[in-house]
This record gives structure tokens, sequence and C-alpha cells, in this order.
């Protein structure tokens, strides 16, 4: 009889260990996903900044008739810098931080699926920011 309540002790004890290893896991994936949003939120000014300096530029080209080819590039760098600068707000629309209602491996699904979403929209912020400096130098 007393070995059936050692087992009993030990199942108990194995599930309140895996249960808080599972509230850990998504605990680490919901900080992840908060630092990639965290990484690029403060350069969101200097996105906006860098779009109407982009967008300036191409109607000074334009007023002037020169190149072409930099004319589309300002442009497409500005609507990059426009669409980057949505996207974070997109994203941060739809994001739950809660969690509410969802089992431990819904809240991981849902956190691996934002992780990806949060990466593309730093992705997309980087480079907008590395073209709009690299077009603005010139």
């Amino acid at each position: 009889m007393k070995i059936y309540y050692w087992i009993g002790v030990f199942i108990v004890f194995i599930g309140g260990f895996s249960c808080t290893a599972r509230e850990d896991d998504v605990s680490k994936l919901k900080d992840e996903v908060i630092a990639v949003h965290d990484e690029v939120m403060p350069k969101m000014g200097e996105l906006r900044s860098y779009q109407k300096s982009l967008s300036g530029k191409a109607e000074e080209l334009r007023s002037t008739a020169s190149d072409t080819t930099s004319l589309r590039d300002l442009k497409q760098a500005a609507n990059a810098c426009e669409v980057a600068y949505e996207g974070m707000f997109v994203w941060m629309r739809q994001f739950d931080s809660k969690l509410e209602g969802l089992e431990e491996e819904e809240s991981l699904t849902y956190l691996r699926d934002q992780l990806v979403k949060v990466t593309q929209v730093n992705r997309d912020i980087k480079k907008a920011l590395d073209d709009a400096e690299r077009l603005l130098e010139k």
C-alpha cells in the first residue's frame, strides 16, 4: 500500500513540474516576441522621418525633371518606410499579450505564429531604414 502512495506522489510531482515547465516555455516565448518588437519600436519616429525626407527629395527631383531612376528609387523607399510603419501598428493591434482562454499548447502555437509575424515586421523596418539611409546619403 505504501508503494502506491509513493507512486502517486511521484506522478503528482512530475505532473506539477511539467506544467511549470510549459508555463516557463510560454513565458520565454512571449518575452522573445516582445523583445523582437522592442528592438525596432524606438525606431518608428526615425522611420516616419525618413519617409518624409524621401518623399520630399522625390518631389524635388520631379520638379527638376532629373534622373527618373533615382526618383523611382526614392518613391519606392518612401513607400517601404510607410508599409513598414503601418506593418508594426497592424501587428500591435492584433497581438493579444494576455493569452486569455488559451490552453498552454494553444498559447505556444499562437506565440510561435506571432514570433514569425513580428520578426517579419522587424526585418521590414530594418530594411526600410537601411535603404532610406543609403538613398538619403547620395
